[in-house]
């Protein structure tokens, strides 16, 4: 995907569009970038994850950078991903979200919780947003996340030449991703013609 030929795209279509074509569609550029199949490596990565985090296939979904090559953030200017850029990858699991909603909430009752305004941000948006790198807190939910994510981190390394670090966005439904998605699209619609102007 070449970054004219997608600012042209998201100039002459509106948010569900490119929220359709980009974020939700099967081709992937990080699967693509070593010519490999991309939208068969995608099925493949899908149900792995799917078969070790016990979620329906269909609930799974790569979105941002490692997507598309170029940072869809409205305050990223497309930047290209790079060594530094997290793997954005969406869980849809009303049970999981609650549970990992519920352990934050117990978490900023009895300390100070890192990055309290950011994540209640995320929440007011749908998701919570998690790394296996993560402070847990001793929270036995989030320690429990942490043991099951990290015993497949090597296989993704292995199987899916995976070597950047996985930020698990997990949603309660995807409305909210859509929602969520759409809004950021606006936004970099604005900022793109605010440049024109």
């Amino acid at each position: 995907m070449d970054q004219a030929e997608i600012k042209e795209f998201i100039d002459s279509n509106d948010e569900t569009e490119i929220y359709y074509r980009y974020l939700i569609g099967q081709d992937v550029w990080y699967f693509q970038r070593d010519g490999g199949e991309s939208s068969a490596d995608y099925d493949e990565f899908k149900k792995f994850i799917s078969v070790k985090l016990e979620i329906p296939f269909n609930n799974i979904s790569i979105v941002g950078s490692a997507k598309t090559r170029y940072s869809f953030s409205p305050n990223k200017n497309f930047r290209e991903f790079n060594d530094e850029s997290d793997f954005d990858l969406i869980i849809v699991s009303k049970d999981m979200y609650r549970s990992m909603w519920s352990a934050y909430k117990e978490i900023s009752q009895q300390t100070f919780l890192k990055g309290y305004q950011w994540k209640c941000t995320n929440i007011f948006n749908g998701f919570v947003s998690i790394k296996d790198s993560d402070s847990t807190y001793g929270n036995e939910v989030l320690q429990e996340w942490q043991r099951k994510v990290r015993t497949f981190k090597a296989d993704l390394q292995l199987k899916f030449n995976i070597l950047h670090e996985i930020n698990y966005r997990i949603y309660s439904d995807w409305e909210s991703v859509q929602d969520y998605h759409v809004r950021g699209i606006a936004k970099l619609k604005g900022e793109m013609n605010n440049e024109v102007n």
